[in-house]
């Protein structure tokens, strides 16, 4: 018997204290309801349980944004349902006017009304707020939408802030704004920097990097060769553009944006140029795989874009405002560099009729990509001097550069129709009408035009017009150098500075105003970076649901283009029966847009199901890992509570054992 050292009583305490232990977790876990409440618990279960949590809690934000997604839609919906109701009384008003037994008097009185109306759906398209912030924009998406199978664009916006927006049915969006706070042409930039984010050389060196820059350049050298006399009097050279390659939206998506950012001093004005290409659509390491196909039509849609920006430097104040072109000459003129991209060749042919082609020619002002891009050919034939049999794109070419040039140099679009056409035309009034009408000339020209073309030849200008696009623009074939908008691979943002006391944008912004904030609402519609929805803004001002047109029933107002009000291009029944298409058409402008938004509320309320689903089931897995088995967990409490009474006494006991060493003193 030994008295320095229990031994009995030390491993009872030890037994206790671990009892004891256990106890007090276990009744933490009772009553917390967490088995897992730091890491020692169970540390691969915390690191696991956390990450969950963390998607937990992004998802169910993620699906309030959904909600407030839906509430945009929603508010839209109601906003554009309006409209049309006053597009409906602006219809029974221009047919009540088109009748013969009203005075001048009661047409004025009607256009009062149209007036009006027209006003409320400008102040619709600007009061329209979700959270203060504007559901449609000015520089949102036109709502002109052609419906035609591989169109390279599908509506273009000119807006009041003196921005050009537009987007193409491969989700190519372009934003450029004005040279100099004057619209006045400017040689070069005095300054280029790079403002955007820097490429790494696998993105800059690839293949979809430098075809990009190559179809660029390829339609700027064409589009220099076309418009010579254009180029040389107003273009601006040795603009530089960023290239960004990365996700947008995912695959099936938006392709590809391309933006301008614009910022302007008393001093200087600064233009970010950016083009966008989404990865999800046109893989980095796979676009090498890409038949040449495919990259022709991708060249052929960058030609669209270039034409367009190449019109914007060379003659904005004709791209702007209430004295701008109207949309069959702008999208016409674009489509006449990278063909028409089915708009035309998907309904007519060389063998169609003349019912057919005359029935199509009456559609101009609804359909600018199509009969606007006939419309554009023949207006440019009829310019070039040339046999009006003797169709070839260098007289067409010839003619456009001739009516371009005039109106770079300060002559309205009437006077350089009037003069380019030797007086064929005498207004731009004059050859809508001679157009849309299908007279001998048009018709004519029509048939020479679709035989020229043939069956599968593109029709783009910057070629001849029987060459099929995929050899027009075959990788192989595209010219690698031009004097301007030269797209560097090596940044996302590149700024042009002109005048003087130029402060470059902070990297990574590209700077100035517009981009692309005012196209769309951007959802973030998961717990990852990069998980969104967009929904599109649009613009839905009279001007652009009427598409640069004016709702007139009596004859009082000039076309579009034509500057001041005034006197009448062509006859009250004339402009009577055009103010019906226009209505009709901003009518259907209304319905697509309306249906888009229909179309985006049921996504999301898909979208919604779909992440409060993973959101359920994701809890329930997180919950196997930390929440406490109450059954369980109370049954091993009742067990370590008696195994702490047991120690307890027998520590008690072992305590007592040397005791007996006093009775030997006995």
């Amino acid at each position: 018997m030994v008295v320095q050292h229990n031994l009995t009583a030390f491993n009872s305490n030890r037994m206790l204290g671990i009892t004891t232990s256990a106890q007090a977790k276990s009744t933490e876990k009772l009553s917390s309801g967490y088995k897992v409440n730091r890491a020692a618990d169970d540390a691969a279960g915390l690191a696991i349980s956390e990450k969950m949590r963390r998607q937990i809690r992004g998802l169910t934000q993620a699906s309030a944004n959904c909600q407030d997604g839906i509430s945009i839609c929603q508010i839209a919906d109601g906003a554009l349902n309006e409209v049309q109701d006053m597009l409906k009384r602006c219809e029974e008003l221009a047919i009540k006017a088109a009748n013969d037994t009203n005075t001048e008097q009661d047409r004025e009185f009607i256009q009062k009304e149209l007036d009006q109306l027209a006003e409320e759906i400008d102040r619709v398209h600007t009061t329209t707020v979700f959270n203060e912030r504007n559901v449609f924009s000015d520089l949102g998406i036109d709502p002109s939408y052609m419906e035609a199978p591989n169109s390279a664009i599908r509506n273009a916006t000119f807006n009041k802030d003196g921005s050009l927006s537009f987007i193409t049915d491969t989700g190519i969006t372009v934003e450029v704004g004005l040279v100099d706070a004057e619209g006045n042409r400017v040689s070069a930039p005095a300054d280029t920097n790079a403002t955007g984010t820097v490429n790494s050389d696998s993105v800059s060196n690839s293949g979809l990097a430098q075809f990009a820059v190559k179809a660029a350049a390829n339609a700027v050298n064409k589009l220099a060769a076309a418009y010579p006399n254009l180029f040389g009097a107003a273009s601006t050279n040795n603009i530089q553009v960023g290239l960004d390659l990365s996700n947008i939206d995912g695959n099936g998506g938006t392709l590809a944006t391309a933006a301008l950012s614009l910022s302007s001093s008393s001093d200087n004005t600064i233009m970010s140029y950016r083009m966008k290409i989404d990865t999800s659509d046109y893989g980095i390491t796979a676009f090498d795989s890409y038949t040449d196909a495919q990259k022709a039509d991708l060249a052929g849609v960058i030609a669209h874009e270039m034409t367009h920006l190449m019109m914007y430097d060379t003659i904005t104040t004709k791209m702007l405002g209430s004295d701008r072109f109207p949309d069959w000459f702008i999208e016409g003129t674009a489509q006449t560099s990278s063909g028409d991209n089915g708009h035309l060749s998907y309904v007519l042919n060389p063998s169609s009729s003349d019912a057919a082609i005359r029935s199509y020619m009456g559609d101009l002002l609804s359909k600018p990509y199509g009969a606007g891009y006939l419309a554009t050919a023949y207006l440019g034939m009829s310019a070039s001097g040339a046999d009006m049999s003797n169709v070839t794109s260098a007289n067409i070419a010839k003619g456009l550069d001739k009516i371009l040039t005039a109106i770079s140099q300060g002559k309205s679009f009437d006077d350089a129709i009037k003069e380019s056409t030797d007086n064929k035309f005498t207004s731009l009034g004059n050859f809508q009408q001679t157009f849309r009408s299908a007279g001998s000339d048009s018709l004519a020209f029509a048939h020479d035009f679709l035989n020229a073309r043939g069956a599968n030849g593109a029709g783009s200008i910057l070629y001849p017009l029987n060459t099929p696009e995929s050899t027009a623009f075959a990788p192989s074939s595209l010219v690698t150098s031009a004097g301007s908008y030269t797209i560097n691979p090596e940044n996302t943002w590149y700024s042009n500075g002109y005048g003087t006391n130029i402060t470059w944008p902070k990297p990574g912004t590209g700077g100035g105003t517009g981009g692309d904030d005012g196209n769309a609402f951007v959802i973030q519609a998961g717990a990852e970076a990069g998980q969104f929805i967009y929904i599109n803004r649009y613009n839905v001002s009279a001007d652009a649901l009427f598409g640069g047109l004016k709702m007139d029933v009596t004859g009082a107002y000039r076309e579009p283009g034509n500057g001041e009000q005034g006197n009448v291009v062509y006859g009250d029944a004339a402009s009577r029966a055009d103010t019906i298409d226009i209505i009709k058409e901003a009518d259907r402008r209304v319905s697509v847009v309306r249906s888009y938004y229909g179309a985006v509320q049921n996504r999301l309320e898909h979208t919604i199901k779909n992440l409060d689903n993973v959101v359920e089931n994701t809890t329930a897995a997180e919950s196997l890992i930390r929440d406490t088995d109450m059954a369980r967990e109370m049954v091993r409490y009742s067990n370590l509570n008696i195994l702490a009474q047991a120690g307890t006494s027998m520590l008690a006991q072992a305590n007592q054992s040397n005791q007996t060493v006093l009775s030997l003193l006995g």
